[in-house]
């Protein structure tokens, strides 16, 4: 199998493990969270552009002005120790396969306590926005499905370290590039997709709720965020001592 997913990787900068977590144990994993996010969960809001920046002149002024926007709830690491989705990403099998796919020297899980695993609930009118990564690769598993809308769009290799290809860019975010892909994960699908060059989004959910985990690796051992990211991305700079599950 390394092999199999090494040379997908190779060739599409991405691969997928459909049935890494059984549909029925990717659903209980979800449940079990339900509460925790009515109850718990940070809500994001944001406008912003597609390269998750602040307004720059080293952008051309329709592309650096926050015209996208994202919303959705999120539990982060702390919160989640003892719930099965943490089983899954603690589980040192998984982080030392993906370092041998993308054959790597070393993979660590992020130190990071918050930011290391992230659930992410999407509901009616909730998307994640038109992005590049900063990352060199994201991994997920899709935990529940929305009922309609929610599908990951993506554009391979839209841009380059020495061509941003504006252009390009443009044509993406006004709907007019027809090579844009589509993918529509079934529940318990483990992906690893490189966004740093290539646009991607979580199309708004339209009915029912979409529910990911962003499982976090690192090539370097002890990588954390500042507590200014932090409160950022998640609204508070300090790791909760009150993990949800129970809640």
């Amino acid at each position: 199998m390394v092999d199999a997913k090494r040379d997908d990787w190779t060739r599409n900068g991405a691969f997928s493990l459909p049935g890494f977590m059984a549909k029925g144990d990717a659903d209980k994993a979800a449940k079990e969270l339900l509460s925790a996010f009515d109850t718990v969960s940070y809500r994001h809001r944001k406008a912003h552009n597609v390269y998750f920046s602040s307004p720059s002149k080293s952008l051309p002024t329709d592309l650096a002005e926050p015209t996208l926007f994202t919303s959705h709830s999120s539990l982060t690491g702390d919160q989640l120790v003892g719930t099965a989705i943490r089983a899954v990403y603690d589980w040192d099998p998984l982080c030392d396969f993906l370092r041998r796919v993308m054959q790597l020297p070393a993979l660590y899980r992020m130190a990071d306590p918050m930011a290391c695993l992230n659930v992410m609930s999407y509901g009616p009118g909730d998307g994640l926005d038109w992005h590049f990564d900063r990352a060199g690769f994201a991994v997920t598993i899709l935990l529940q499905a929305a009922e309609e809308g929610g599908a990951f769009e993506y554009r391979r290799n839209l841009r380059s370290d020495g061509d941003p290809n504006y252009d390009g860019v443009r044509r993406v975010l006004s709907g007019s590039d027809d090579t844009v892909r589509r993918s529509q994960a079934e529940p318990g699908t483990l992906t690893v997709f490189a966004g740093r060059q290539s646009v991607h989004r979580v199309a708004p959910v339209l009915g029912g709720t979409r529910v990911m985990a962003v499982l976090s690796f690192m090539e370097q051992a002890d990588y954390q965020y500042s507590a200014e990211d932090r409160i950022r991305f998640y609204g508070r700079g300090q790791p909760s001592d009150a993990p949800v599950r129970g809640i």
